[in-house]
C-alpha cells in the first residue's frame, strides 16, 4: 500500500488523465446508445473527475481543500440538478465544473512547466492539461448555449447533455485547428471564444514543445558538468 502511495505521489497525473479518457468516451458512447437517462452517468463521472484531480493535488495543502470544496458542491449540485432540472442548478453546475476545470488546468500548467526534470509524468501531464482546456471550454460553450440558445449552429436543441457531447467534439476540433465545420459560432460572444480558444491551442503546443525543450537542454547541461 505504501508503495502504491508513493508512486501515486510521483505519478500523479496518471488517474487524472485516466479519469479525463474516460469520461470523454463515456458522453460519447451516452450519446450514441443511451441518450435521456444516461447523462445521470455523465455527472457522476464528472464527479469522479473531479476527484481524481483533488486526488493528483494532494500534496498541496491550499488547493487540495479548494478540490474538496469542489467536489462536495458539485456532487450536491449534480443530484438537485438531476431531481428538479431547474435551470439555476443546471447552469450553476456546469459553471462550478468549468472553475474547477480552469483552476485544476493553471496548477497542472505549473507543475509541468515550471517545476522538475523532465520524465514521465510531466508527458502525462502536458496531456492531462489539453485534455482539461478541451473539456473546460467545452463547458462555456455549454453554459453559452444554455442562455443563448442561438449562440451556435449546428446544436440541437435537446437536453444539456446531449449538447455538452457535441460541445466536446466542438471544442477538441476547434483546439486543434481543424474546424470541421458541422457546429458554427452565431453570436459575437461565442465566436471571440472559439478563436480564442484555437489561439489559445496554437500557443499552448508552442510553449510547452518550447518548454519541455529548453529543460530538457538545461538538464543535459546540467550532466555535463
Amino acid at each position: 500500500m505504501k508503495k502504491l502511495m508513493d508512486w501515486s505521489k510521483k505519478n500523479n497525473f496518471y488517474f487524472l488523465t485516466i479519469a479525463l479518457v474516460g469520461y470523454i468516451f463515456l458522453a460519447a458512447c451516452l450519446d450514441q446508445f443511451w441518450q435521456g437517462d444516461g447523462f445521470r452517468f455523465l455527472q457522476i463521472a464528472m464527479v469522479l473527475v473531479l476527484a481524481a484531480g483533488v486526488w493528483q493535488a494532494k500534496g498541496k495543502r491550499l488547493w487540495y481543500v479548494t478540490g474538496i470544496g469542489f467536489l462536495f458542491t458539485t456532487s450536491v449540485l449534480a443530484f438537485f440538478s438531476y431531481w428538479f432540472e431547474a435551470e439555476g442548478l443546471v447552469s450553476l453546475y456546469l459553471t462550478i465544473v468549468f472553475c474547477y476545470l480552469v483552476l485544476t488546468t493553471w496548477t497542472a500548467l505549473k507543475q509541468v512547466l515550471f517545476t522538475g526534470h523532465i520524465d514521465s509524468n510531466k508527458i502525462v501531464g502536458a496531456i492531462c492539461i489539453f485534455l482539461l482546456i478541451g473539456l473546460g471550454w467545452a463547458h462555456l460553450y455549454t453554459i453559452l448555449n444554455f442562455w443563448l440558445n442561438d449562440a451556435f449552429n449546428g446544436v440541437p436543441k435537446e437536453h444539456w447533455s446531449t449538447q455538452m457531447t457535441d460541445f466536446i467534439y466542438f471544442s477538441f476540433v476547434t483546439l486543434t485547428t481543424l474546424g470541421y465545420g458541422e457546429i458554427t459560432p452565431n453570436t459575437p460572444i461565442s465566436r471571440f471564444f472559439t478563436f480564442s480558444e484555437a489561439v489559445f491551442g496554437q500557443f499552448y503546443m508552442a510553449i510547452l514543445v518550447a518548454s519541455l525543450v529548453g529543460a530538457r537542454m538545461s538538464e543535459r547541461e546540467s550532466e555535463r558538468d
